[in-house]
């Protein structure tokens, strides 16, 4: 079997941040597979020089990133500009959370953002509403969060087997 390595990008890991409990989640949802090896990127602990160097490893990458002002942070923002060509020919998804819009409008945001990148966002996406509430002892209490989070990484697994395929066969050029 294929193993991928799967970036999950997030700002921070810190337990009393939401970011770090839906991380942690996810994370064990990733381990549960054989097909993925994952690589927890805490952006508030990775300087920003080694960040590209470990996103040009990856065969896939998932974005942790809460809403702020309609947005994404800035900070992420910083780290995303700081990998550059490491993203390109790569599938990426978002993993977003915030008030009511469930960080969706960050998420939409993002697609814009590594659509410039070259690299290819995926349809399938995880997002929260009512942080912290939406997570009860590190688990999320939405029916169905689980089944998403399997169908985003089958559709990761495919993107990620297709796309190292297409790499390995003919260098993407930017």
């Amino acid at each position: 079997m294929t193993v991928f390595r799967l970036a999950v990008v997030c700002r921070s890991l810190a337990p009393e941040r939401f970011g770090g409990t839906a991380t942690a989640w996810f994370a064990r949802q990733v381990d549960s597979r054989d097909d993925f090896k994952p690589d927890v990127i805490d952006l508030s602990a990775t300087p920003l020089a080694e960040l590209p160097g470990r996103i040009d490893q990856a065969d896939a990458i998932v974005i942790v990133a809460p809403e702020y002002n309609h947005a994404y942070p800035g900070d992420l923002k910083t780290a995303i500009d700081a990998v550059r060509e490491p993203w390109a020919a790569k599938p990426v998804a978002f993993l977003t959370y915030g008030g009511r819009s469930r960080g969706l409008r960050a998420a939409e945001q993002l697609r814009l953002v590594f659509a410039e990148l070259h690299a290819v966002a995926i349809r399938e996406g995880l997002s929260f509403h009512d942080v912290p509430g939406s997570f009860v002892n590190g688990d999320p209490t939405e029916p169905g969060t689980t089944e998403a989070a399997t169908l985003l990484l089958n559709r990761l697994a495919w993107w990620s087997h297709t796309l190292r395929e297409a790499r390995t066969q003919t260098p993407y050029v930017l």
